[in-house]
């Protein structure tokens, strides 16, 4: 028996329909697919009726009315609990499209890497993008690695991609810290070692999954070759966070848990008290941390992974670990105590009071920002600094705010 299990959690998207379609049109064996799909939909969405899988023996359908889902994660456990020890275990989104023989091209994939000493193999990336009203032809031909981007103040890793120059002089799949939800295809039985943890809501999703993996026996890679495709865009279609007003509540649990999971800020937690959702015992959290290049606890983060260097790290751990800083700042328009400015400035400030860094946000910027939650500052230090945020009023003079970092 060959069969992929695949998961799919659908929430109110007009993609889902031909991402079925695309994927039984292209794969190789569409009778070794069975589909379990998370159906979170509302009365009015007309787009994404599944009346044509319904009775399919390969498709299991959870009819899921949006109000009452608790999202992404949540969904995606609900998923795993209907696993009936399919051999593969493939977790994707609800828009993606498929190059032809796409299922054989991952199996052999995965074969490879047993065949040279990984017993429990995971292929995992932020996938290329597509374009819903553009032809299969014009997808994007390139292949991304999975990294960190920085730590949120929160604690949460937050991930980013980054192109692979020359990926097509790459062999075969290669190393990586970090796991994608929108593609992840291993060995069925993840679905049980693995499980999600349905407290966990968006944010912070990958990164410990990821964590959970490796130290489940897992070993992380991504694929050398574009095979599947993803939707980033995606303008104007809901969200969960974008139907329901709780949802910066739902996150801030999310973000203690993850808190939790790490031992950040606190007392360190005694082993397995989170249960089936803990690390696991075949590797340890630190043997992770040394793989890739992270201190969840301290939020460091290695040159090397900074740079975007495969891993394992091969200089000095130690040695090699600085702090990644990135600060959302958000400006809204009511919040404002004059009516019009010019300019919104962010300077980073060492002891002395010294100027180390600043960006200026325009004139034409600074209308954006009074209006969406979109200047973000980076800045990477090892030591202690000072920021200060100030905006010039057109008509009536500065104002200051400062804050220790």
């Amino acid at each position: 028996m060959s069969t992929i299990f695949v998961s799919i959690a659908a929430y109110r998207d007009p993609e889902l329909l031909p991402t079925l379609r695309n994927c039984l049109e292209t794969a190789a064996n569409p009778q070794d697919l069975r589909f379990c799909i998370a159906w979170q939909h509302a009365p009015e969405d007309g787009w994404d009726q599944l009346d044509e899988y319904a009775s399919a023996l390969r498709f299991e359908i959870i009819d899921i009315p949006y109000r009452e889902t608790l999202g992404v994660c949540w969904a995606r456990r609900e998923i795993q609990k209907r696993y009936r020890d399919e051999p593969y275990y493939l977790q994707l989104d609800s828009h993606h499209r498929f190059s032809p023989g796409w299922d054989d091209a991952l199996k052999d994939a995965l074969h490879y890497l047993q065949a040279t000493g990984h017993e429990k193999p995971l292929l995992s990336a932020y996938l290329p993008a597509y374009h819903p009203d553009r032809e299969f032809g014009e997808c994007e031909q390139v292949v991304y690695s999975l990294n960190i981007d920085r730590f949120l103040p929160e604690g949460v890793a937050f991930l980013a991609s980054h192109h692979v120059p020359e990926w097509q002089r790459i062999p075969a799949p290669f190393p990586t810290r970090f796991i994608s939800a929108h593609f992840l295809f291993t060995l069925g039985r993840f679905a049980r070692e693995v499980p999600y943890d349905p407290n966990v809501y968006f944010h912070g999703e990958e990164s410990s999954l990821a964590v959970r993996a490796y130290t489940h026996g897992y070993d992380l890679f991504s694929p050398h070759r574009p095979t599947i495709w993803h939707e980033y865009m995606r303008h104007g279609k809901a969200r969960h966070w974008s139907d329901f007003s709780d949802w910066p509540e739902r996150n801030c649990r999310s973000y203690a848990r993850y808190r939790e999971l790490f031992g950040m800020d606190g007392p360190a937690r005694p082993a397995g008290s989170l249960a089936e959702f803990d690390f696991g015992t075949v590797r340890s959290l630190a043997e992770y941390e040394r793989y890739a290049g992270i201190k969840f606890r301290e939020r460091r983060i290695h040159k090397e992974t900074i740079r975007g260097c495969f891993p394992p790290i091969q200089s000095d751990f130690e040695a090699g670990m600085t702090n990644r800083i990135k600060l959302c700042i958000d400006v809204f328009k009511d919040a404002l105590p004059e009516p019009d400015y010019d300019l919104f400035a962010v300077a980073f400030l060492n002891k002395s009071g010294a100027d180390i860094h600043r960006e200026d946000c325009s004139e034409r910027k600074s209308g954006r920002c009074s209006r969406h939650r979109e200047r973000i500052v980076s800045f990477i230090s090892g030591a202690p600094f000072t920021m200060t945020s100030c905006h010039t009023c057109l008509a009536y003079g500065r104002g200051l705010d400062r804050k220790a970092g």
